[in-house]
């Protein structure tokens, strides 16, 4: 019984992470863009214990119980979601050195490619 009640408890902790304010960042505005991180969350745990009784070679009896859990929480840029003009596009982060180092430089290259997919839709209404 003590090790379903550890693994609910923990399973109840880690819900306080999986929340969508995890996983979509607080809008940014950059010249004009409205940029939204996306990241990426790995979740893990487990658990275990027992119950014994043990006498030893002197007669002495006695009774034990053990639990134990752990867990592990790993976020990670993913993506970023960039709103202008009414247009919306998904750019994908590539991990380069550090994942936040990655996700600020990604930031000039998906206006960049917003802008371009902005000119050649001008460019196939004429």
């Amino acid at each position: 019984m003590i090790v379903q009640d550890v693994l609910r408890q923990l399973a109840e902790d880690m819900k306080q992470f999986a929340k969508t304010e995890t996983i979509f960042g607080e809008p940014i505005e950059i010249q004009g863009n409205t940029v939204i991180p996306v990241c990426k969350m790995s979740i893990g745990y487990g658990g275990g214990g027992g119950e014994a009784e043990g006498t030893d070679e002197k007669k002495r009896g006695g009774k034990g119980a053990g639990a134990g859990a752990g867990a592990g929480v790993k976020i990670e840029p993913a993506a970023l979601i960039i709103a202008k003009e009414g247009e919306v596009s998904v750019v994908g982060i590539r991990a380069k050195g550090s994942k936040l180092e990655a996700l600020l430089e990604m930031i000039p290259e998906a206006i960049e490619k917003l802008k371009a997919k902005k000119t050649k839709t001008k460019e196939g209404e004429e």
